[in-house]
C-alpha cells in the first residue's frame, strides 16, 4: 500500500456503486493486510469475493442498514466509490426515512443527495475518507497522456471546451462536452458521459471530449473519471481526442486506457488543474 494510504484508519468499509474503481479500492485495501467491509447494491458482488471481508448485499438503498452494518462490523471510516445511477434521485420509494428527511432540505439533484448521504454518515461518527489517496496513481497528471499528441485543431477545440466548461461548471450541470472545429457540438447533463459522446456521434461523428471537474464536486467521492470505455465510445462516436483536468481526474485500468488509446489513434492530454 502505498505510503500516502497508511493514514487511512483499519478497518474501512467501500460503499460499492458500478464499475471498476470501488474493485480497484478494495483490492489495494486487501493487499495492505485490511481487508474492507463492502456493502453494494450491485448484481456482480462476487467480484468483491476474496477482497472484501465482508460482503454485505443490500436488496435496497437503505442508509439506516449500511450505518448498522458498519458499526456491526467495526469498520472505523467508509469510503464512497462507483457509479451510482442519477435516475434514483427520482425514486423517493427507495429511500429510507432517514436520507429523505435531508432530501428535503435541499435541492434535488444527484449532488444532493451524495452530500445527504456523507452528510448522514459524519452526524452518525463515521469519517468519509477520500479514495484518491489509496489511488494516487490513478489520478492524470498534467500534458502528454498518450502514444501521440494532439493536433493543432484538436488543441483548439479542446482549449476551446476548456474555456466554456469554466463557466457553465459553476451551474452544477455535466462534466463534460464535445467540441468539433470550434463548435460545441454536446454537452453533457443527467444522462452521463457516455451517452454525451454517443449523442456528438450520433450529430457529427468527429470532435474533442473535454472532461473537467465541477466546483461542487466533493473529491472525497464525486472525482470525474475515464476509462477504456470511454475510449471505446469515443472510438465508435469518431472522436479523436481526450482532454481531462490534471490532478483532479481519475484514469482507471490506465495500461488499458492508454493501449486502446494508442489502437484507435485518440490522442489523451492532461489540462492544467483548475484547483483555487
Amino acid at each position: 500500500m502505498p505510503d500516502n494510504a497508511q493514514n487511512i484508519p483499519r478497518k474501512s468499509a467501500i460503499i460499492a456503486g458500478e464499475g471498476v474503481l470501488p474493485v480497484e479500492i478494495a483490492k489495494r485495501l486487501s493487499q495492505g493486510g485490511d481487508p474492507p467491509l463492502v456493502l453494494t447494491l450491485r448484481s456482480d458482488g462476487e467480484t468483491f469475493r476474496g477482497i472484501a471481508d465482508p460482503l454485505v448485499r443490500l436488496s435496497c438503498p437503505s442508509l439506516s442498514r449500511v450505518i448498522k452494518e458498519i458499526r456491526r462490523h467495526g469498520a472505523q471510516s467508509v469510503i464512497m466509490a462507483g457509479r451510482v445511477p442519477k435516475k434514483l434521485i427520482y425514486l423517493p420509494a427507495l429511500f429510507d426515512p432517514l436520507v429523505l428527511k435531508l432530501l428535503t432540505r435541499r435541492v434535488r439533484d444527484d449532488h444532493s443527495l451524495l452530500a445527504a448521504i456523507v452528510e448522514i454518515l459524519e452526524e452518525a461518527g463515521i469519517p468519509v475518507l477520500p479514495y484518491r489517496q489509496i489511488l494516487p496513481e490513478f489520478m492524470a497528471p498534467e500534458g502528454q497522456l498518450s502514444h501521440r499528441p494532439p493536433t493543432a485543431g484538436e488543441v483548439r477545440d479542446f482549449e476551446y471546451g476548456a474555456s466554456v466548461l469554466k463557466v457553465t461548471l459553476p451551474c452544477s450541470f455535466g462534466q463534460a462536452l464535445v467540441v468539433a472545429d470550434g463548435a460545441v457540438v454536446a454537452v453533457e447533463a443527467m444522462e452521463g458521459t457516455d451517452a454525451t459522446i454517443q449523442r456528438a456521434g450520433n450529430l457529427v461523428a468527429k470532435g474533442v471530449l473535454v472532461k473537467m471537474m465541477r466546483v461542487d464536486q466533493d473529491p472525497r467521492y464525486d472525482l470525474p473519471t475515464v476509462g477504456p470505455d470511454t475510449i471505446e465510445n469515443m472510438a465508435r462516436a469518431g472522436l479523436t481526442c481526450l482532454a481531462v483536468e490534471a490532478r483532479r481526474t481519475l484514469v482507471l485500468d490506465a495500461e488499458k486506457t492508454f493501449a486502446l488509446a494508442e489502437r484507435r489513434d485518440i490522442a489523451l492530454w492532461g489540462l492544467p488543474c483548475q484547483c483555487s
